[in-house]
């Protein structure tokens, strides 16, 4: 069996994709619970109700969670790349809710994803 090199810029990129995701959302719920004053209210809540913020932190951390699991799977397992890239950027685009680890978490989530698809087809 042919022994070909691990998508390292992919890793790479999925990587620091999901802990800006993750730091994004911890800033967050942490601002959220802490320094609500800091936000402006939310269309549709009871003036800056800190409930809506923990709801976004928490969709934050999952999808943080789910992009460095992606790019861990993606380093250990790169045989199967599509799959991983795919999963990399499912939960990179609902970052975007908690501010998408600044956006450039999104984006280099995104990125890695695609660079993860395109390895596996070379």
């Amino acid at each position: 069996m042919i022994q070909r090199e691990k998508p390292k810029q992919a890793f790479a990129l999925s990587l620091v994709a999901g802990i800006l995701i993750v730091c994004n959302a911890v800033a967050v719920g942490v601002a959220g619970a802490y320094f609500p004053w800091v936000f402006p209210t939310l269309p549709g809540s009871d003036n800056n109700a800190t409930v809506s913020f923990a709801t976004i932190a928490v969709i934050g951390l999952i999808c943080g969670a789910l992009v460095l699991l992606g790019a861990v799977l993606l380093h250990t397992r790169p045989e199967n790349g599509k799959a991983w890239g795919i999963m990399i950027i499912v939960f990179s685009i609902p970052s975007v809710v908690t501010g998408g680890g600044f956006i450039v978490g999104f984006i280099l989530g995104i990125i890695g994803g695609a660079k993860a698809l395109r390895w596996n087809l070379v």
